[in-house]
């Protein structure tokens, strides 16, 4: 685990820093950051705020559902919000604004249950009885092009010019633009804490990818989740836009969020074995579990309509349950190299478009099983993963993992049943929104088959 220096805060003396606005940042349904610009004097540690509950029932585009959270019955209430004093950061590219993370309680004052950050922090907890430590690095696939706001209002996205001008993976010519932006970055999120280990073009037109060292659980999605914020933000900042959308376009490879994890204890990595020339058995317990659990948490790892259009085992996106040492085809990549510090796994399935609270949740909770009950992994998979007939396989439409996620016993204990009701509803209305639209259009699929030959 990379620990750096960083522009952090005491919220106590927040007046005597020189930061006059903060941002309270709060992870909504998706994970994405939302909030409120708050004059830094009302930032304290014991100073509670207030936020609608209507926060978890936004849609991408803020479409308003309701549940029996938040509705006209109840007149969509407000929450209490607290900061997190230990998330409070200054940005060095704008020294006199802040950042803080707020958690969202109940009346009774009991984490709220549709809060991703706490789920998180209630699976951790429950996971620490293991006495191991996981470190979670989280790598990030996206799609960055110069923004034109008259063809994105139009939905001709397709249209915008990529960065640089080769859809080649690693490449070092014509990187120019690719290169300013993304050591800009790296310098940003080192001044507030959070390491770039790499950051490199990829496969596709306008494709990168940057990896974040490895950290505890909760800090490591704190991190990611900024990282895609301030990512986008540095892009505006340069006329740019960037999209994690998990397939952005046809023929262009999908953009994963792929999560490396190992587990800790007196500071020795116990993935690492040095009597085996194989991962420990801790190792093979901790993949077990996230094998077995992987189709329960499937909607988690890939929540919305577009996120199957990445399931395509040519694109390296799984489609099953599957593992292997070193096999990118895989579900689970088993990594041994190149020290024993860097045994891992890579969980491959998650896109980038995914809610990483609940992803490392998830995770954690299969991880969790696996060790408990001492369970044993299936065999590993050798060529094509997708080949292996004798996998598990996952679901493949987002209402088919929407019912697994629904009715599974496992996702009601480690999440809780409030948690699943509602995650699982606000699926049913992304899913809603795409057959509404369907219905609604004259398809190029519809014209080109029928227009002239019927």
């Amino acid at each position: 685990m990379i620990t750096i220096p960083a522009e952090r805060l005491d919220l106590v003396d927040l007046a005597q820093s020189g930061i006059e606005f903060v941002q309270m940042e709060i992870v909504d349904v998706d994970g994405v950051l939302r909030g409120k610009f708050l004059p830094a004097s009302k930032v304290k540690p014991d100073a509670e705020g207030t936020f609608c509950t209507i926060l978890y029932q936004l849609t991408p585009v803020d479409d308003v559902w309701v549940s029996r959270h938040s509705s006209f019955d109840n007149g969509f209430p407000d929450i209490k919000a607290r900061p997190d004093p230990d998330s409070a950061i200054r940005w060095t590219w704008d020294k006199n604004i802040g950042a803080v993370i707020y958690d969202l309680f109940s009346e009774d004052g009991t984490p709220f249950p549709l809060a991703s950050r706490s789920l998180l922090k209630s699976v951790a907890a429950r996971f620490a009885e293991t006495g191991y430590e996981p470190h979670f690095g989280i790598e990030f696939e996206a799609f960055v092009l110069h923004a034109d706001d008259a063809l994105m209002t139009q939905g001709r996205h397709h249209e915008m010019k990529p960065i640089g001008g080769m859809n080649n993976a690693y490449r070092l010519t014509d990187t120019a633009d690719a290169r300013r932006l993304g050591t800009t970055f790296m310098q940003r999120m080192r001044g507030i804490g959070i390491e770039v280990e790499a950051f490199h073009t990829e496969l596709g037109y306008g494709a990168i990818e940057f990896a974040l060292a490895p950290t505890g659980a909760v800090s490591a999605a704190d991190n990611a989740a900024r990282a895609k914020t301030y990512f986008r933000q540095l892009c505006a900042e340069h006329g740019l836009v960037a999209t994690f959308m998990a397939k952005w376009k046809v023929g262009e490879s999908g953009a994963g969020g792929h999560v490396h994890q190992s587990l800790w204890q007196d500071g020795e990595n116990v993935f690492y074995d040095s009597t085996r020339a194989d991962i420990s058995e801790v190792a093979m317990r901790y993949a077990a579990g996230l094998i077995r659990t992987m189709p329960d948490f499937a909607v988690i790892f890939r929540p919305n309509v577009n996120s199957y259009r990445r399931f395509d085992h040519r694109s390296w996106s799984p489609e099953n349950a599957s593992w292997g040492n070193d096999n990118r085809s895989a579900a689970l990549r088993i990594i041994r190299q190149p020290s024993s510090k860097a045994y891992r796994i890579e969980h491959r399935v998650p896109g980038a478009d995914a809610n990483v609270y609940l992803t490392l949740a998830a995770m954690l909770a299969g991880a969790h099983l696996g060790l408990n009950e001492g369970l044993e992994p299936p065999e590993r998979v050798k060529g094509n993963a997708t080949l292996d007939r004798n996998v598990a396989r996952l679901p493949a439409t987002l209402p088919e993992a929407i019912e697994v996620f629904r009715n599974s016993k496992l996702a009601n204990d480690y999440f809780g049943s409030a948690f699943v009701e509602h995650y699982a509803a606000s699926r049913d209305v992304e899913w809603q929104y795409w057959t509404d639209w369907q219905a609604s259009q004259v398809t190029s699929f519809e014209l080109k088959r029928y227009f002239n030959t019927l």
